[in-house]
């Protein structure tokens, strides 16, 4: 089985885990600590935090996303729907 994820295989609910997931590591906090409709600058995150994420979700998921987006007013369901319409507007080039 391929470590590899597809875009078929990417929903928004799996963005949300991932993204849950890396924050919690970056914050070193309990992914269960974090609810995904809470904005994420309630956790304290920065710009520099943010475009960590962003990195993130780029390499993970192979869409680019907007440069100018920062996640730290987003909740996580909010950066979800982002990823998402980045790999619709990408699988349509």
């Amino acid at each position: 089985m391929s470590d590899m994820t597809t875009a078929q295989e990417i929903t928004a609910e799996v963005v949300v885990e991932r993204l849950r997931g890396a924050l919690a590591a970056l914050l070193e906090m309990a992914p269960a600590e974090l609810d995904a409709d809470v904005p994420l600058s309630a956790y304290g995150i920065d710009s520099m935090t943010s475009f960590v994420l962003v990195g993130d979700l780029e390499r993970w998921c192979g869409a680019e996303l907007r440069t100018e987006a920062t996640l730290g007013g987003l909740t996580m369901t909010e950066a979800a729907d982002e990823v998402m319409s980045a790999l619709r507007a990408q699988s349509k080039e």
